[in-house]
């Protein structure tokens, strides 16, 4: 019988991967412009006390990026794992 579910599991990582990283170029982006990280929400504090959301900080290209080079990776990594443990201990074993 054929499972997948490893593919479902590699997608979520590769979502969340790709959203971590985007969600970290977008508290260095913050940083960099002088703010702070809001300590109670996903928020920037400007220098003149102003909040934004963090994802006003990122592009649709850079969130692409993200996605082509850190979600892809870990979507691969993530089924290529799931597939050889199923392989091992899946239900023919």
């Amino acid at each position: 019988m054929k499972c997948g579910c490893n593919h479902s599991l590699a997608f979520v990582c590769g979502l969340f991967a790709s959203l971590g990283a985007a969600l970290f170029i977008a508290e260095d982006r913050c940083l960099d412009a002088g703010g702070r990280l809001s300590d109670v929400a996903w928020a920037c504090e400007a220098p003149w006390g102003a909040l934004s959301p963090l994802w006003n900080l990122v592009t649709p290209g850079v969130i692409a990026a993200t996605v082509v080079l850190v979600g892809v990776p870990v979507y691969f990594a993530i089924a290529y794992a799931g597939r050889r443990w199923l392989f091992r201990y899946g239900p023919h074993s």
